[in-house]
C-alpha cells in the first residue's frame, strides 16, 4: 500500500511506519543474534556470514530511522509552509493592516 504526501499529515504516517519497521528489525536482529551465539555456544565455527548479515541489518535499522526522521522533520516544514502560504493567499488587504 502506498500512502499519500500531503498536508494532512500523511509524512506522519510514513514516518510512523518506517519507525515501527526499524523497530521489527530491532527485534528480528536480536533473535539472529541469540541464535548465532547458541550456535557459537555449541562449537559451531564458520558464522561470519551470519555476523555480516546481522551487521547489515543493523546499518538498515540505522537508516530507517534516519529517514523516518528525516521524512517527519520534512514534512512538518512543508506543512508549515503551506499553511503559511495559505495564509498569505487568502489575506486581504485590510487583514493586512492596508485599506
Amino acid at each position: 500500500m502506498m500512502a499519500t504526501l500531503d498536508v494532512d499529515g500523511n509524512y506522519e504516517f510514513l514516518s510512523a511506519a518506517l519507525r515501527d519497521a526499524a523497530s521489527d528489525l530491532e527485534q528480528l536482529i536480536g533473535t539472529h543474534r541469540s541464535l548465532v551465539d547458541e550456535f557459537e555456544g555449541h562449537g559451531w565455527t564458520g558464522l561470519d556470514g551470519l555476523d555480516g548479515a546481522g551487521t547489515h541489518v543493523g546499518a538498515v535499522i540505522d537508516n530507517l530511522s534516519a529517514v523516518a526522521e528525516r521524512i517527519g522533520v520534512g514534512g512538518q516544514i512543508v506543512r508549515d509552509a503551506l499553511t503559511a502560504n495559505h495564509m498569505i493567499t487568502r489575506a486581504s488587504k485590510a487583514s493586512l493592516g492596508h485599506g
